[in-house]
């Protein structure tokens, strides 16, 4: 089984707790307040700005991931930026469903999954690349973006499967929370 394949069972796997709790709990606080309007709104700014990261990562590395070192766009100011999207959608998604035990719950589960993902994932890199992943590895830093370091060419070539299919899962991103608060018809 491919690294990446495992990595995604494993956040998928790490997800079935959320969904479950998700399922059962309500808002900790009145839907009809200002408060439970500025929280959602927040969280759908943390959802945007995650999968926005995640959209321009996808540029850079779709269908190339683990094939060659990228090291251009986001991928030039940390290693893994894929991540630091993830994580801002987890918490977009835990003040979206506004509830405390989620909104704590998520980050509980996403980091300790990225960082073996992240330990995961440098190993194959150094055996797959060695030297050249090493010197990467030395002049950006793995999630502390360091903006200093970016480049980018003009011109990218971008795989159109990776596109479609960062766009489903964002439209799924998107609606989950709608869907969870029963008012998918809404949206639709």
């Amino acid at each position: 089984m491919s690294l990446r394949k495992r990595r995604v069972q494993l956040l998928r796997l790490a997800f079935v707790p959320v969904i479950f709790i998700a399922i059962f709990v309500r808002p900790s606080w009145s839907t009809d307040s200002t408060v439970a309007f500025v929280i959602e709104l927040f969280g759908y700014l943390f959802l945007l700005g995650g999968l926005t990261i995640r959209i321009w990562c996808t540029f850079y590395i779709g269908n190339r991931k683990s094939k060659e070192i990228i090291a251009q766009g986001p991928y030039s100011i940390c290693r893994n930026p894929l991540y630091i999207g993830t994580l801002l959608l987890a918490i977009g998604l835990g003040l979206c469903f506004e509830n405390l035990l989620i909104f704590l719950l998520v980050p509980m589960i996403i980091i300790p999954v990225h960082i073996i993902a992240t330990r995961m994932e440098e190993t194959h890199l150094e055996s797959k690349f060695g030297e050249q992943y090493r010197a990467y590895k030395q002049k950006v830093p793995r999630l502390w973006p360091r903006f200093s370091n970016y480049s980018s060419p003009d011109v990218i070539e971008i795989n159109v499967h990776s596109i479609r299919r960062i766009a489903l899962d964002t439209t799924g991103i998107l609606l989950l929370p709608k869907i969870e608060n029963g008012s998918v018809n809404s949206v639709l």
